[in-house]
C-alpha cells in the first residue's frame, strides 16, 4: 500500500476541526442522549470514510488501518479540548464540556487531552506509516497500548469517584476503548511470536557463545534499573499514602510542602495513585525478578507496556500540579527545595521506564538467556552466575 491510504487516513482526522465547530453552535444539541448518538454516528462516518475511498485501490490491507481513522479523529477532537480549556480557541467544545463531559474542563482531563492530541497522534502516524509500507508497528503498538489504556482507566475511576456522575456521553469513549481491548490481544500475540522466532535464532548460534560471564556487577545498567524500580515501590506506596490520608507526619509534611495535588479535592491523583498501586507494583516486582534471573522473556511486552502508562500519567500529573485550573494551594508550592524535589522523584519516574524500554529493545537478547550456577560442563566453578541459552 503506498502513502495515498495514509494521506487520507490524515485528511479524515482533520475533519475534526469543522465537525466540533458545527455541532457546538447547533443549540439543539444539549441533551445527553442526543450527544451520544450525534456523537457515535460521527465516529462510525468517519471510520468508513477511507473505505468507500479506498475500497477499489487496495488489494491487501492491515485492517488497523481502518482503526486509525477513528483513532486519530479522536486525537484531534482531545486536542480541540485542550486548546479550548485553555482559552487559545473558542466555540469549538465549550457547549460539549459543559453539557457532555464536563470534568474534561479540570486540569487533569486538559492535560489527558493533550497528550491525546499529541503524543497518541505522533504514535498513530507512526503505526499508519508502518501499514503503509508492510512494517512491523507492535512495539509502537505496545506502547500506545499502554499510554491509552492507563489514560481510560484513571479517566473511568475519577468519573466514577467525582461529583459530575456518569452521563451518556462518556459512552462515546467505549468504540475506542475495545479498539484498544481488541488490539492488545493482537499486539501480545504478535510480539510472542517474535519472541519465539528470535529464541529459536538464538538457539541455532555457535556453541561458543553459549556460555557467558554476565554477573550482575557487569551490568551497570541494570543496576540503575534495579534501584529505580526499589525506589519506585517506595515512592508509589508513600503518594498512596498520602492520597489516602494517611496519619503519618512525614507524609503529612510531604504532601503541603512538595505535592499538595495529592490533597485536590477532584479525584484524578486519587485515582491515578490507587490504578499505580494496584497494577505497577507487582510489575515492579516481576521486572527486579526479570533483572536478577534473566531468560524471562514474557517481561519484554510488560516493559513497553509499562513505559506508555508511566508517561501519560507522569504527564497529565505533572502539568496539573502547576496548571491554573489546579487551585493555587494545591499547586507545587513556589520555593526552591519543593521544585527541586518535585522534578527529581517525578522526573525519574518519567524517564526512567523510557529508559528501560529502550534498554531491553536493544538488548532484547540477554531476555532469552538462563542463569545458572554452574556450568554443565565443568568449565566454570558454581561462584560465578553463568548465562547460559534456554532451549
Amino acid at each position: 500500500m503506498t502513502l495515498t491510504g495514509a494521506i487520507i487516513v490524515f485528511l479524515t482526522s482533520l475533519a475534526a476541526l469543522p465537525c466540533s465547530y458545527t455541532f457546538n453552535a447547533i443549540s439543539v444539541l444539549k441533551d445527553e442522549r442526543l450527544i451520544l448518538i450525534t456523537g457515535l454516528v460521527t465516529f462510525t462516518l468517519v471510520s468508513g470514510i477511507p473505505w468507500i475511498i479506498l475500497w477499489r485501490r487496495l488489494q491487501k490491507v492491515d485492517s488497523f488501518f481502518y482503526v486509525l481513522s477513528l483513532l486519530t479523529f479522536n486525537s484531534v477532537m482531545s486536542l480541540i479540548i485542550a486548546l479550548e480549556n485553555d482559552g487559545l480557541i473558542a466555540e469549538f467544545m465549550g457547549s460539549y464540556l459543559r453539557e457532555g463531559e464536563p470534568y474534561l474542563k479540570t486540569a487533569h482531563g486538559t492535560m489527558m487531552s493533550y497528550w491525546d492530541g499529541i503524543a497518541h497522534y505522533a504514535l498513530y502516524l507512526m503505526m499508519l506509516a508502518a501499514v503503509s509500507w508492510n512494517q512491523s508497528f507492535y512495539d509502537v503498538g505496545l506502547y500506545w497500548i499502554g499510554s491509552f489504556g492507563y489514560s481510560k482507566l484513571v479517566l473511568l475511576l475519577a468519573v466514577l469517584m467525582g461529583k459530575d456522575g456518569v452521563g451518556w456521553p462518556l459512552l462515546l469513549h467505549l468504540p475506542c476503548v475495545i479498539i484498544s481491548a481488541l488490539m492488545s490481544v493482537r499486539f501480545f500475540h504478535e510480539k510472542m511470536q517474535e519472541v519465539k522466532k528470535f529464541k529459536s535464532h538464538i538457539s541455532s548460534q555457535d556453541d561458543k557463545e553459549d556460555t557467558k560471564l554476565l554477573s550482575l556487577r557487569k551490568r551497570p545498567m541494570d543496576v540503575i534499573l534495579l534501584i529505580y524500580y526499589s525506589f519506585a515501590i517506595c515512592i508509589t506506596l508513600f503518594r498512596f499514602t498520602a492520597v489516602m490520608e494517611g496519619n503519618v507526619s512525614i507524609v503529612q509534611q510531604y504532601k503541603e510542602k512538595i505535592e499538595p495535588y495529592l490533597s485536590d479535592s477532584l479525584p484524578y491523583p486519587k485515582a491515578q495513585l490507587m490504578i499505580n498501586t494496584l497494577y505497577f507494583i507487582p510489575y515492579y516486582g516481576l521486572t527486579i525478578y526479570s533483572l536478577i534471573q534473566p531468560g524471562q522473556s514474557w517481561i519484554l511486552s510488560l516493559i513497553l507496556v509499562h513505559a506508555g502508562a508511566a508517561s501519560q500519567g507522569q504527564f497529565s500529573y505533572m502539568g496539573s500540579s502547576f496548571h491554573y485550573r489546579t487551585p493555587y494551594i494545591h499547586r507545587v508550592p513556589q520555593t526552591a527545595l519543593a521544585r527541586i524535589i518535585f522534578w527529581l522523584v517525578n522526573g525519574i519516574l518519567f524517564i526512567l521506564p523510557q529508559i528501560a524500554a529502550y534498554c531491553s529493545l536493544n538488548n532484547a537478547k540477554f531476555y532469552f538467556l538462563k542463569a545458572t550456577q554452574s556450568c554443565r560442563n565443568g568449565q566454570l566453578s558454581s561462584g560465578t552466575p553463568i548465562i547460559k541459552k534456554t532451549d
